[in-house]
């Protein structure tokens, strides 16, 4: 007890010390407790940003709650075989657009609305550039403080989503594979790059402007909050 004591210790200095890329932001929320900037600066918390993929939550959340996705295994149109869980962890756009486009603007736009990811009133164009656009939100704007209270909410129990949908979603974004238990999802897009969920004992989200090329620097960051390097892409 006294050397896993010791060790604890040690990996808890080891994280303190971590260094992470100029520019990245990472907030972190205890199950209980208040959120810390781990890394980067507070101002950039209300900052409109691009949701990128974080918005196929969204999209997954709706498709179950309206009966258009069943569970998490069954493969999606536009897929290539894989189902609602695979289809997020792997961020692939054509299930979600075609999705989206079932779902129609103005009903996606309510559960855009609901989820409080999105910051301010959801236009009723929004989605007139068609599901392509709208798997990565087109033009709706998040902040970093949104996209971590979504990650806290899930973690606490507290998300708009409930019902048979919201426990469908919870698996869905469980990333199997890994090292230890984690729900979360990812997003690239338009200089934007996110990783936002949660664990057994915190959530945290990483936020970073860049090329979708340093998506894996925004992966390390994220599982390294747990001591653990990343095995999925």
């Amino acid at each position: 007890m006294a050397l896993l004591i010791c060790w604890l210790g040690i990996f808890s200095a080891a994280l303190a010390d971590e260094k992470y890329p100029n520019g990245m932001t990472i907030l972190e929320t205890p199950r209980s407790g208040e959120v810390k900037v781990v890394t980067g600066s507070k101002m950039e918390m209300d900052v409109a940003r691009e949701p990128a993929s974080t918005f196929k939550v969204v999209i997954a959340w709706a498709a179950l709650d309206r009966g258009l996705v069943k569970d998490v295994e069954t493969p999606l149109e536009g897929a290539e075989g894989l189902g609602l869980r695979q289809s997020l962890q792997k961020s692939i756009n054509l299930p979600f657009a075609i999705l989206a486009e079932k779902l129609g603007g103005a009903v996606l736009g309510e559960y855009a609305e609901r989820s409080g990811l999105i910051e301010g009133k959801i236009p009723k164009g929004w989605m007139k550039a068609g599901g392509q656009e709208a798997a990565h939100a087109a033009d709706l704007k998040t902040t970093l403080r949104r996209e971590h209270s979504m990650a806290v909410a899930w973690m606490r129990g507290t998300a708009p989503w409930d019902g048979q949908a919201g426990k469908k979603l919870q698996d869905a974004l469980v990333w199997k594979g890994e090292k230890v238990f984690l729900r979360a999802k990812t997003g690239s897009y338009g200089g934007c790059l996110w990783m936002t969920g949660y664990g057994p004992d915190k959530a945290v989200t990483v936020f970073m402007e860049g090329p979708v090329s340093r998506r894996p620097e925004i992966l390390k960051a994220f599982f390294g909050r747990w001591g653990v390097e990343p095995t999925s892409p």
